[in-house]
C-alpha cells in the first residue's frame, strides 16, 4: 500500500492520524498558499474575497481540486494539510472534498493573512505516482 496511515498501539484512531507513512515509490506535489483567489488571475490583478467563510472555503477547495486533477491524483494522495485561518467556519465544506479521508493535518489560527479579505489560506502536500 503505497499511502497508509501510522497510529500508535494505545491510541484510538482520530479524526486526523498523527502519522501518514508513504512508499518509496512516490513524488510530491507541494500547494502552498491556496486561497479562494481565482487560480488563472494575473498576479497583480485585484480580487475582492466575498465576506463568507463558506464561501471562501469552498473556493479554495475547488482551486486545490483544480491542481490536483492536473496532475493526476485525488484527495486521498492528499497527506498533509497545513490550514491558516482568520475566522473559522468551512470544515463541512472540506470534509465533502476529502469524502472520508483524513490527511494529517494542522490548524493555525492568525491575525490575518497576506492577502487582503483572505480569511482562509491552505498549505497541501500531496503524492504522486512515479512513472
Amino acid at each position: 500500500m503505497p499511502i497508509q496511515i501510522v497510529n500508535t498501539r494505545n491510541v484510538p484512531t482520530t479524526a486526523f492520524p498523527p502519522a501518514i507513512r508513504v512508499s518509496a515509490d512516490m513524488g510530491y506535489l507541494f500547494l502552498s498558499g491556496v486561497t479562494a483567489r481565482p487560480l488563472d488571475l494575473e498576479p497583480d490583478a485585484a480580487f475582492d474575497y466575498p465576506d463568507d467563510i463558506n464561501e471562501q472555503t469552498r473556493m479554495m477547495m475547488n482551486n486545490i481540486q483544480q491542481v490536483l486533477d492536473e496532475a493526476g491524483i485525488g484527495w486521498r494522495d492528499v497527506i498533509k494539510i497545513t490550514r491558516f485561518y482568520t475566522e473559522r467556519g468551512g470544515n463541512q465544506i472540506v470534509a465533502e472534498y476529502l469524502d472520508g479521508w483524513n490527511p494529517t493535518t494542522t490548524t493555525l489560527g492568525v491575525d490575518e493573512l497576506p492577502m487582503p479579505g483572505a480569511k482562509i489560506m491552505y498549505d497541501v502536500i500531496a503524492v504522486v505516482p512515479e512513472g
